[in-house]
């Protein structure tokens, strides 16, 4: 396969991420604590301003990205999203529960079917997640877009889903081959769109790794005699499981590098791309690491902060407990147990968008080349496709809270 980093290098353009992760953990900080403060509605406009610095910081060509979604279209669609997923999720349980007790008198099979029906709704979320963030974003005051189509996508994902599972994972790789071109197929800069040059088979030895943990782990398991020895089984979960996070990192990386090499746009024009696997391990390992430091940090900084301000005794908090804390007015459990909830996974994700998805967006970043600058600068404005529901959906699953 020939990839788009082999033209003249007049006619590239190289890309760049500017700013620094000081100045991304303080705007973070910032609207997090807002966001805490009012018990969630500020995330809707933490998230704009945290996506509009991020865009900015991303430049091609010398020229900065640029974010133009609205907090209140967030706050709106998420609303309207959660109605309807609701009252969807509702009464699809109650059938499906009502009908396994009928059927099986049991309600664990109509359980296990509502938890499987949540994955059609959210490959939809997630590709309306990806059109809405192409939708809101400019360069050179050129849209990007992406036509509808988010049940053929869950539709899509679904089928090669379940002929991936009857194939023991062996079409994996043609299923992801298979949703990136429908997507790249529907995604547009101005008034042309993107296509995928590469065959599916081009991602089968990448995903080797993978089979060879999985296949091999499950034959030592039932050929083996490991299924009927306890410890044997343990030790066996334990070296499989880093092996298939590690071969699944390898095949993540490989397979997004492959693929979006082969992205090719307005005639000529084409992408080229190498991140590496190993520094995607470190900037994964080392940012979760401090991630998880500070959430523990900040959740006994939180837990004795909230003590001393509602008990009034900071000098006696180490003679602190249990029948002391159950003197506490059930509001005033509630509103501890929310405070945490929003401070835990809200701080979660904006210590993940510092030290993990940014430092990963400098590094893809750097490697970044578009060939064909001339088919590029020739492009026009297209069609605006804006979306007034915005992301709701996508966020429900925490997909539009990233990039």
């Amino acid at each position: 396969m020939a990839e788009a980093g082999s033209g003249p290098a007049f006619d590239r353009m190289g890309a760049e991420v500017v700013g620094t992760r000081r100045g991304l953990f303080t705007l973070v900080l910032k609207t997090t604590t807002l966001s805490v403060l009012t018990l969630g509605v500020y995330s809707f406009w933490a998230r704009t301003r945290v996506r509009r610095w991020l865009w900015s910081a991303m430049r091609l060509g010398g020229t900065p990205f640029e974010y133009v979604g609205q907090p209140l279209e967030k706050l709106m669609g998420f609303v309207i999203a959660a109605v309807i997923v609701a009252v969807y999720l509702g009464l699809v349980v109650m059938v499906l529960i009502f009908a396994s007790l009928q059927i099986w008198l049991s309600p664990a099979p109509g359980i296990a079917a509502s938890f499987a029906l949540i994955l059609p709704v959210y490959w939809f979320a997630q590709y309306r997640g990806m059109r809405y963030l192409l939708n809101h974003t400019r360069w050179r005051g050129i849209g990007f877009s992406m036509r509808p189509g988010a049940w053929r996508y869950s539709g899509l994902a679904i089928f090669w889903t379940i002929l991936s599972a009857a194939t023991l994972g062996l079409l994996w790789p043609v299923r992801t081959q298979r949703l990136w071109r429908f997507r790249a197929a529907r995604a547009y800069y101005g008034d042309d769109h993107f296509r995928l040059t590469l065959r599916a088979r081009d991602l089968i030895v990448p995903f080797v790794p993978v089979l060879a943990v999985l296949w091999g782990g499950a034959a030592l398991a039932f050929f083996g005699g490991a299924i009927e020895d306890q410890d044997a089984l343990v030790g066996l979960v334990m070296l499989a499981v880093p092996m298939l996070a590690l071969a699944w990192l390898y095949w993540r990386v490989v397979s997004f590098r492959r693929l979006a090499s082969s992205l090719a746009f307005a005639g000529a024009a084409g992408l080229s791309v190498a991140p590496r696997t190993g520094r995607v391990l470190g900037i994964h390992m080392g940012g979760w690491v401090l991630v998880g430091l500070l959430l523990i940090v900040g959740a006994i900084a939180l837990f004795f902060g909230f003590v001393a301000s509602f008990f009034g005794f900071v000098a006696s908090l180490p003679a602190l407990d249990l029948e002391t804390l159950a003197t506490a007015s059930p509001a005033t459990v509630f509103f501890a147990a929310l405070l945490f909830y929003l401070t835990f996974f809200l701080g979660r994700g904006a210590l993940r968008m510092v030290f993990v998805t940014f430092p990963l967006i400098r590094h893809v970043g750097e490697t970044l080349t578009v060939q064909g600058a001339a088919e590029v600068n020739a492009v026009r404005a297209g069609e605006v496709r804006h979306m007034h529901d915005a992301d709701g959906f996508a966020n429900l699953f925490d997909l539009g809270a990233g990039v």
